[in-house]
């Protein structure tokens, strides 16, 4: 890999529609890239957190 930054390309429809026929082999095909981030949890209890919690409000486990 030499290192070239390709995400200003990611937009343009050209290289999109290029890149879905290299994928599925279909010109038009659109993929779908997740850029959900994943919730974080409690390592001991499992209780769902949010991101500004440094303590679990269910089992009182420091958040790291």
């Amino acid at each position: 890999m030499d290192g070239r930054d390709l995400r200003q390309y990611q937009d343009d429809d050209v290289i999109s529609n290029l890149f879905s026929k290299i994928v599925s082999g279909k010109s038009g095909y659109k993929t779908i890239i997740d850029k959900n981030k994943p919730i974080p949890k409690c390592k001991t209890c499992g209780k769902s957190l949010t991101n500004n919690e440094k303590f679990c409000p269910e089992c009182g486990t420091k958040v790291s």
